[in-house]
């Protein structure tokens, strides 16, 4: 009990100086994020892809995405939007118009870096992005 009433204590204690928070704030997704994987299309070859995405908070569980990536051949771009289902994990949908493809990604945030997997009838990949 003594123990219980400490730690309540403690968190009341970082919360009135504004503490709490930061923890927060490090694992939200809304902001300008970058960086790099793989794309394996299941028509070709596996490439290396950068990307750039922007995540824009809509309500406290849904992030609209935009991006924008890169391999050797060819740029793309697509929106989607994804829901928060852990305290650092999202899912959602994304749609690329320039190619009519649409798939599942899912996103896991670490503190300023995150890892995004995302799958569609047309491929696969992977990338990690660090937070700008």
């Amino acid at each position: 009990m003594m123990i219980s009433l400490a730690i309540v204590l403690v968190h009341l204690m970082l919360a009135s100086h504004g503490f709490v928070g930061v923890a927060n704030a490090a694992t939200t997704l809304d902001g300008v994020w970058s960086g790099s994987g793989v794309v394996n299309p299941s028509d070709g070859a596996r490439e290396s892809v950068r990307c750039r995405v922007r995540y824009k908070q809509e309500t406290a569980t849904v992030f609209g995405v935009s991006a924008t990536c890169a391999t050797r051949s060819r740029k793309i771009q697509q929106n989607g939007t994804v829901l928060k289902v852990g305290p650092a994990s999202y899912v959602g949908e994304f749609y690329n118009p320039g190619y009519d493809i649409s798939g599942r990604v899912r996103v896991v945030v670490r503190g300023a870096t995150q890892t995004v997997t995302f799958k569609s009838a047309r491929g696969n990949g992977s990338v990690s992005l660090r937070k700008q």
